[in-house]
């Protein structure tokens, strides 16, 4: 593992706050994150589901923001692959990619990509077409998301599906108000942050959709996911990707985010929404008793981030570095 004292050092100065996904990162490989977060070596995820998850957050959730995050490409996307070996070559400005035979190869190489074909021409006739290029022009242009017509047409029939589910809807038809005497507060895609009182390093998060019922007392956080599966496997996907801990730190970044009373005295639940691979909707309701486990599971785990924080180990997780792991 490449190691870079003065970044260090950078990193620990500047005050750290923790997203699921980075805390995520940290759990399953210190290594990844040093090299993600300390040397600040992090790869674009350009993967087409990812941004179709945020295509539909964002129709659904923020559909007057739409313009300002995403550009329509006129043709189709390339492929994943193709895609990151093209965000590879933005770092070249040059918009001619016959230009950039020897760059291709090179991000080609880096990716395992189009390595069986032993003649290099082959290789640049499958980058340099007239779709990657006007795709990587719209890469060097646009600071946006770039998406296809198709996608922008699959994601808003699956919008549609969510808006023609009665259930799912009760829980997004409230909107934000101005007035006074108005008993609801209503948050879309929130960035919240929070300190820890025992801990050097804080909490982030965006938050979907969080509603404050001030005649309930009750604070409603809706977490909108996009599954690859179906919906009758979610409750695996859930430990299998830890979705249980973005919810537990969603529950302490809105409890941190509110008045000391508000935190006190309302209940909190916490309901995905999720659409899956077939188009089949979902709201799962997390009981209190999962909420409280969650949350208690959040305690134990900043206790491992802490030691790889203060202590700056990122050789090993943690089990591995404390050698309680036998076979």
């Amino acid at each position: 593992m490449k190691i870079d004292k003065q970044k260090e050092k950078e990193f620990m100065d500047s005050k750290f706050n923790f997203s699921y996904s980075s805390m995520n990162r940290l759990l399953f490989s210190p290594r990844i994150f040093y090299k993600e977060y300390i040397l600040k070596e992090r790869e674009v995820k350009m993967d087409k589901h990812l941004v179709e998850g945020r295509v539909i957050h964002t129709l659904l959730l923020q559909p007057d923001d739409f313009d300002s995050m995403f550009t329509v490409l006129p043709s189709k996307i390339p492929s994943d692959a193709v895609r990151r070996v093209l965000n590879d070559l933005k770092k070249y400005d040059n918009p001619n990619m016959s230009e950039l035979d020897d760059e291709i190869l090179e991000a080609l190489q880096y990716h395992n990509l189009y390595q069986s074909f032993k003649d290099d021409s082959k290789r640049l006739a499958k980058i340099q077409t007239s779709e990657n290029a006007q795709y990587f022009h719209f890469l060097l242009e646009s600071k946006k998301d770039i998406i296809d017509q198709d996608t922008l047409d699959r994601c808003k029939n699956r919008v549609e599906m969510l808006k023609d589910n009665k259930d799912i809807m009760s829980l997004f038809t409230h909107e934000v108000t101005d007035f006074e005497m108005d008993n609801l507060e209503v948050y879309n895609e929130k960035m919240l942050d929070c300190n820890l009182v025992k801990y050097k390093f804080g909490l982030k998060g965006i938050v979907d959709r969080y509603v404050i019922d001030h005649e309930t007392k009750t604070i409603t956080i809706i977490d909108l996911k996009t599954s690859g599966k179906s919906i009758t496997d979610f409750p695996e996907t859930v430990d299998f990707y830890k979705y249980w801990l973005q919810a537990a730190i969603y529950i302490i970044l809105v409890g941190k985010n509110v008045s000391e009373e508000i935190a006190q005295t309302y209940k909190i639940s916490f309901k995905f929404v999720v659409i899956d691979k077939y188009d089949q909707t979902y709201a799962f309701n997390v009981s209190s008793n999962t909420l409280n486990q969650w949350t208690d599971n959040l305690h134990k785990l900043l206790e491992i981030v802490n030691f790889h924080y203060t202590e700056c180990k990122y050789n090993l997780p943690y089990e591995f570095m404390v050698k309680e792991v036998t076979l």
